[in-house]
């Protein structure tokens, strides 16, 4: 089996019940350190419900990561610039992005925008793309990582890094009730994707993760998201102008 990040030659791991009926046979890239499902034919059963019932934790992640964003945008990137979430769901990231004044758009080609309409992607030139637990959904993620790349080379993104030493059959992170997780990647298969195409890469190491252009510190960037733990993300906001009235005038006239 060939690696779908490397095209190196992959070992067979194990096969999993996926959603108590499909067998998934998983493959381990001895080059790279990916893991992957090959053949996930039942994706499109999985993807009846684009967030899964299981998904409790979904409204609160996405005001964690709104956190970290901000933070991490307002010293890394021109805050007047305008930014994406690329299968952004129904748009909540994004749409508290706005609120917070920073000039988001929002893109999902499989989930019903709830929150963001009025604001979709439609080709603007994009500074830094967020795209939060997406890679491990990806069946393809040279293919995806590409799409991305063609709008921005400033990607911040969060997965789950696979440990050092396969997980056991309940690890939660594999999806087996949803079906939707099928790619999983260590910090070696990420370090590959960013020397492939020549960018920077820096990780906090458990599920935060930033390809870019810019040349920082691996420490300035786990500082950077360290510091919600003082709340510096309200100092922030208190400076910055909120989308939220305006956005609501733009909709009306339109």
């Amino acid at each position: 089996m060939e690696c779908k990040i490397c095209q190196s030659k992959t070992t067979y791991v194990k096969t999993l019940k996926i959603r108590k009926e499909h067998d998934a046979e998983y493959y381990l890239c001895g080059n790279c350190g990916f893991l992957f499902i090959n053949n996930p034919t039942w994706l499109s059963e999985a993807y009846q419900k684009p967030i899964a019932d299981t998904d409790t934790g979904y409204v609160l992640r996405n005001v964690y990561l709104s956190r970290k964003t901000v933070i991490l945008f307002r010293f890394l990137f021109d805050i007047k610039a305008s930014f994406l979430d690329f299968a952004g769901g129904y748009g909540m990231l994004a749409r508290l992005m706005r609120d917070y004044g920073l000039n988001f758009y929002t893109y999902d080609l499989h989930t019903p925008n709830l929150f963001m309409r009025g604001f979709e992607y439609k080709n603007q030139s994009i500074e830094a793309i967020t795209c939060f637990e997406c890679f491990e959904h990806f069946d393809s993620p040279i293919t995806e990582i590409e799409k991305m790349l063609k709008i921005s080379k400033n990607i911040f993104f969060s997965t789950l890094l696979l440990p050092k030493e396969i997980p056991g059959d309940n690890w939660e992170y594999y999806g087996l009730k949803h079906g939707q997780h099928i790619s999983f990647y260590s910090l070696k298969t990420l370090s590959y994707i960013a020397n492939k195409y020549k960018l920077n890469f820096y990780s906090d190491g458990a599920n935060l993760h930033l390809f870019t252009e810019k040349k920082i510190q691996n420490w300035f960037f786990k500082l950077l998201l360290s510091m919600t733990k003082f709340q510096f993300d309200l100092i922030i906001r208190k400076v910055m102008k909120s989308k939220t009235v305006e956005d609501a005038f733009f909709l009306q006239k339109n």
